[in-house]
């Protein structure tokens, strides 16, 4: 993707080696922390300034001795920016990639001067463009990153998903649940007592079939900002949003197909709900959840989701089943890793 941009940008830069000095290389880590949105970005070694792939022949350096760096230098608040280093082969040329995820608590910078960085001064990315050596952000760009810390950069929904991260910020009142700090943003859910027997096959998974379907609606000073299905299983144990639905050997139109199933993606809004409505510490609602994805899948991206669909001219039975049950082997342990963050 980025190749095809043709050019830098505010995510991502080009290097065809790795920096000589180290401070040189901190000082750009440091820039890309602090950006006001709210990706990852990348450094991406093996690329000449023209945008060819031409591998490295020089030094290289290993991600221990990067974090090593890191660890002495003395941040205000002591915020320090996480990074990893991974390698990989793309058309047959060796890159290094130097990831630097987001930080929400920007700004980052040091209480004491290193390299070309002074002390208490801000190093940015913008656009393309790092700060200079020895230099300041502007401060209309110093404020954003203060904005971003404080949440201000966020629409409202922006804002709750963001704090449904952490549970312990919101208080159940019944079936609502509001932000602690925030009151004025709710997290509701109505249930529909007019379909007592509503159920979804993944409820028959449960040691309980109970289901009942409901409504959740997240809000902001009572104007709904978005809605969702739910699905509360085994007895009112567990309460899911109501999973995507995926289909294999369809036709070209997508209309006719011979096999369902329902799904997750990691990430997405969908799976952040799954979370926060999972009650970690009950037991029942755990082992719940385990049954729950034996049957429905969580994918690791949209893009995994994508790769699973069959060629609708392609389509062989017994091959689409096999390739489903590979699918659900293979996402063992990306489902145990998220009971386990969740």
């Amino acid at each position: 993707f980025f190749l095809s941009q043709g050019k830098e940008g505010e995510c991502w830069d080009f290097k065809q080696e790795w920096h000589d000095d180290i401070a040189d290389l901190l000082k750009d880590i440091v820039c890309f922390a602090n950006t006001v949105h709210d990706e990852k970005c990348y450094l991406i070694f093996g690329v000449a300034n023209n945008l060819e792939l031409k591998g490295m022949v020089m030094a290289r350096r290993k991600q221990a001795d990067i974090l090593d760096a890191i660890s002495h230098l003395h941040f205000a608040g002591d915020v320090y920016p996480h990074i990893s280093v991974e390698t990989l082969i793309y058309e047959g040329v060796e890159l290094d990639v130097l990831i630097i995820e987001n930080c929400e608590q920007t700004p980052i910078y040091l209480k004491k001067s290193y390299g070309t960085m002074m002390q208490n001064s801000i190093y940015m990315r913008i656009g393309d463009k790092n700060t200079p050596d020895k230099g300041c952000a502007d401060i209309t760009d110093i404020e954003q990153l203060w904005k971003k810390r404080l949440g201000l950069t966020k629409t409202p929904l922006e804002f709750i998903f963001d704090r449904m991260k952490n549970r312990l910020e919101w208080k159940d009142n019944g079936d609502t649940r509001y932000n602690i700090y925030r009151p004025e943003y709710t997290i509701e859910i109505e249930y529909d007592d007019d379909d007592p027997n509503w159920h979804e096959f993944y409820s028959y998974a449960m040691t309980n079939e109970r289901s009942r379907h409901a409504i959740l609606r997240i809000k902001c000073h009572g104007t709904v900002l978005d809605s969702y299905e739910l699905a509360e299983l085994d007895s009112a144990s567990l309460h899911i949003p109501v999973p995507e639905w995926g289909y294999l050997c369809h036709d070209e139109y997508g209309v006719k197909f011979e096999y369902a199933y329902k799904y997750y993606i990691a990430g997405t809004q969908l799976t952040q709900i799954l979370s926060f409505l999972h009650d970690r510490n009950n037991g029942d609602a755990s082992y719940a959840m385990r049954r729950l994805l034996r049957v429905v899948l969580l994918y690791e991206s949209d893009q995994a989701q994508r790769k699973s669909k069959n060629n609708p001219n392609q389509c062989d039975p017994l091959g689409s089943r096999s390739q489903l049950l590979i699918q659900a082997a293979a996402l063992v342990l990306i489902q145990v890793g998220f009971l386990i963050a969740a």
